[in-house]
């Protein structure tokens, strides 16, 4: 799939009401809104991270037969994805402590500390340990990342199947348009997942271009798909953070048995299998077909209702002046 960056129109964030009037319910459904705020941060997090990991690939991947030029096409999605998100993100965490700038992270949250010692500080302090002792595309922890990516980039397109699956195909935009109270959220989101989908493959391929191994193999299906892996329970974390912000409370057990978490869970377990590569002709065939609607009408439509929505608020504002 052809790559290409997109923006977010002004509107989006004009409508989202980053104000006392914020309205977290983008998604009819409480819990899943919740999920989709808690997964921002952690979307956040990961872009930044990728965006690291991006620096080292194009420094320590030289051989042209090994070397993926779209790469550097993924990591520009995902340094604008980054910056798309810091407004919500910023506005949610307003009442607590800012982010700091850590050694190897631009944007750690207090809550996101965790993730960051634990996951992403040791892989990117091996990696510049490595680099010291002369090891660039042999270092241990250097495939260790550019694995870490591929996975997660797997693991998002499947989040963004539930997505567009549950509230957009299917004759739900109408439904769901209607009913949800933020659509700058809603677009920001559906922008996002459908970048994620069209270049979730390319991470994949660089990892096994450059080791010459299959990324998914049993093992990492039973770590990462069969059970909770490093990317479910954070963002059960941040989701549970993100709601005491915002004044709400939700169970572990609530946000695991939702419908967002269940079916980005499902999704995962029927499509990526021993070999998964994101091409394969079911899993290419969704993704083209879920981009293209983005892109041709999802995106478009959505846009529309939401400048009706700034026009109608904007009279609204007039007449009680008035």
């Amino acid at each position: 799939m052809e790559m290409k960056f997109r923006a977010v129109p002004r509107e989006v964030y004009d409508v989202m009401g980053l104000n006392e009037n914020f309205n977290y319910l983008w998604n009819p459904d409480p819990v899943s809104s919740l999920i989709g705020l808690g997964s921002s941060f952690v979307l956040e997090f990961f872009e930044f991270y990728g965006e690291r990991i991006g620096d080292y690939y194009d420094a320590y991947i030289q051989d042209p037969k090994l070397k993926d030029e779209r790469f550097a096409v993924f990591v520009g999605q995902e340094r604008r994805h980054a910056a798309a998100h810091r407004k919500l993100n910023n506005f949610i965490t307003k009442s607590v402590t800012p982010p700091v700038r850590e050694e190897f992270h631009p944007r750690v949250y207090a809550f996101m500390h965790e993730a960051y010692k634990g996951f992403a500080e040791p892989i990117i302090a091996g990696i510049e340990r490595d680099k010291a002792n002369g090891k660039t595309q042999d270092s241990f922890w250097f495939k260790e990342a550019v694995q870490s990516i591929a996975i997660f980039e797997s693991e998002v397109c499947m989040t963004g199947f539930a997505f567009f699956e549950n509230l957009f195909d299917n004759g739900r935009f109408d439904l769901v348009t209607n009913m949800s109270g933020n659509l700058g959220v809603l677009y920001l989101l559906g922008y996002h997942y459908a970048e994620e989908m069209e270049h979730c493959c390319v991470s994949i391929e660089a990892f096994e271009t450059v080791y010459n191994e299959k990324l998914w193999t049993k093992e990492r299906i039973d770590q990462h798909i069969n059970q909770m892996d490093f990317l479910a329970n954070q963002i059960v974390k941040t989701t549970q953070k993100v709601a005491g912000m915002l004044k709400q409370t939700v169970t572990t057990e609530k946000i695991i048995n939702s419908v967002a978490f269940q079916a980005r869970a499902l999704a995962a377990k029927k499509y990526i299998t021993e070999g998964f590569t994101a091409r394969e002709s079911e899993v290419l065939q969704k993704r083209e077909y879920f981009v293209g609607r983005w892109d041709s009408e999802w995106a478009p439509r959505l846009l529309e209702i939401i400048k009706e929505k700034i026009d109608e608020n904007d009279l609204a504002s007039i007449n009680s002046v008035v």
